[in-house]
């Protein structure tokens, strides 16, 4: 039909505008996070945030476009400003830096993190290949201002023995492991003998587009410098403080139960019987909401998320809380499941 035609053209149009508005508001952001960087403000700043976010609100209401919708568009140019701002040099004092495991996925996003920011980078690792930074051995990496650990669980603890029996007095080092119970003991050690150590964990994965905005954990092992200097390396992000022992049980939490909850979920539709087309045809919002989550779950690297669930201790609580919740979905009379919803709407408030 010709008139739908020359409809769908005319939203071609406009979509190909709204893309070009989009860029032109980065190159603004762009030249706003530059000023920050001068000056080391804050790249998230919440109040700045929610008067954007209103704006988009009621201008949409003058032109048809639900409070909804509005709001999702804004969250999702403030996070593409964010995420432009956060690639930004923020710091002007390089820093000799070697990832230990930088050519993992994790150990690449650091690498093109801290090199964007001025630092200079090398790596160590087994398999280099194709990697985009010098890659040296970890006797000459240990030279380094910064020695970041990013190597899998199991071989964590004897790769921070050596690192410590190569490195100075002086140098900083971290992991960036999702689990640290493997590496408590020698990192405690370390830090009552008076080496700059402490724990990082990223509350992201290497599909993250820059640290603004986003989760880092830094556990105290003893070492206040060790603390400081990773929050440098990561400040245009949210940190939150804790002692190494605190973390394995909040990460049982935010990491290990939230992903089983999805793998859980997407095991039980690949074992209903059903394809994934059937069910889409007959989705509801939460369905689509829900498999979102599930999706980008069950396209991350397994063994790593295998190691999440097996390597971290506190998990097996985290766990047994989440059958027992199964358990009443199941089995709880009418009353007591209307209270156990309104007690989960409370808890989040």
């Amino acid at each position: 039909m010709p008139e739908l035609d020359t409809l769908r053209a005319e939203l071609a149009e406009i979509d190909k505008k709204i893309m070009a508005l989009v860029g032109r508001r980065n190159e603004i952001a762009k030249v706003i996070g530059e000023e920050k960087a001068k000056t080391g403000a804050a790249v998230v700043v919440p109040p700045v945030e929610r008067i954007v976010e209103q704006r988009y609100i009621d201008a949409g209401a003058k032109h048809g476009v639900t409070a909804n919708a509005a709001f999702r568009i804004a969250r999702a140019v403030v996070d593409e400003s964010v995420d432009v701002q956060g690639r930004l040099p923020h710091r002007q004092n390089p820093q000799k830096i070697c990832i230990v495991g930088g050519n993992g996925g994790m150990g690449r996003w650091l690498a093109n993190f801290l090199s964007a920011r001025e630092h200079i980078i090398s790596i160590c690792d087994p398999h280099p290949e194709g990697s985009s930074f010098p890659v040296v051995s970890l006797e000459e990496g240990a030279k380094a201002d910064v020695i970041i650990l990013a190597t899998p669980v199991p071989v964590s603890d004897s790769v921070l023995e050596e690192v410590l029996a190569l490195s100075g007095p002086e140098t900083i080092i971290f992991d960036i492991l999702s689990v640290k119970a493997p590496l408590v003991p020698r990192l405690r050690e370390a830090g009552r003998a008076g080496r700059k150590v402490c724990s990082v964990h990223p509350m992201f994965g290497p599909s993250a587009a820059s640290a603004a905005g986003r989760n880092v954990i830094i556990c105290d092992c003893g070492s206040k410098e060790a603390v400081e200097e990773a929050e440098l390396l990561f400040n245009v992000s949210d940190i939150l403080k804790m002692e190494v022992e605190e973390h394995d049980k909040a990460a049982a939490y935010v990491l290990g139960l939230s992903h089983a909850v999805n793998i859980a979920f997407s095991d039980a539709l690949v074992r209903s019987g059903c394809t994934s087309e059937e069910f889409r045809a007959a989705a509801s919002t939460t369905f689509r909401k829900q498999t979102a989550v599930s999706v980008e779950v069950a396209n991350e690297n397994a063994e790593l998320y295998y190691a999440i669930q097996r390597e971290n201790p506190e998990n097996d609580a985290a766990l047994r809380g989440l059958e027992e919740a199964v358990g009443r979905v199941r089995t709880l009379p009418k009353d007591e499941f209307i209270a156990m919803m309104h007690d989960a709407a409370r808890w989040y408030r």
